[in-house]
């Protein structure tokens, strides 16, 4: 029969196995908070988030093309917004503004150079480089999610450079 002392023991050693594997493969997370214009990539920047919350209803052609890019490449070890992604990222702005019901999530992901820690972090400040362009362009903060993902959810496998350009990423997904 286990002693008292012996089941909180036990129960202390559960409760950490079970804080350590939950949190492992999460990510960094942070509420509130590319390589475009290449025809490489071009078509891996439309018709992300596709069957999320998004609703084009009442939009131009125009606003409905500027708002279907969903994915926005990065340099290496860089989270700078290109001057190529601000039309449609500005767009997503308008659109969030008019809609303040619609919530975003910013998913930031790297290549798989780097250290575990460094790329959830740099995922991280590139969602955050984007959530910072949206606020700035009048975005509440409230309608603005950010997680990283690191490396741990790659676009292209492999680890040429032409996986990795694929995979410095930031998404905007519409959650409702």
């Amino acid at each position: 029969m286990m002693s008292i002392k012996g089941a909180k023991i036990c129960l202390v050693g559960i409760a950490l196995s079970m804080m350590v594997v939950g949190c492992s493969n999460k990510g960094a997370s942070n509420r509130h908070a590319s390589h475009g214009g290449d025809s490489t990539y071009a078509a891996n920047a439309y018709g992300a988030g596709e069957g999320d919350a998004f609703d084009g209803r009442n939009l131009t052609d125009s606003e409905r093309e500027l708002l279907a890019k969903r994915k926005f490449f990065f340099d290496f070890d860089r989270d700078d917004i290109k001057s190529y992604d601000q039309a449609s990222l500005n767009a997503h702005a308008n659109y969030l503004k008019n809609n303040h019901n619609k919530v975003i999530r910013i998913e930031g992901h790297t290549d798989e150079q780097g250290s575990r820690e460094y790329n959830v972090g740099l995922g991280e400040r590139r969602g955050n480089a984007v959530s910072r362009f949206l606020m700035s362009n009048g975005v509440s903060p409230s309608q603005i999610n950010v997680v990283s993902y690191g490396a741990e959810k790659p676009e292209a496998m492999g680890s040429g450079e032409d996986a990795y350009r694929q995979n410095r990423r930031a998404i905007i997904v519409y959650e409702q």
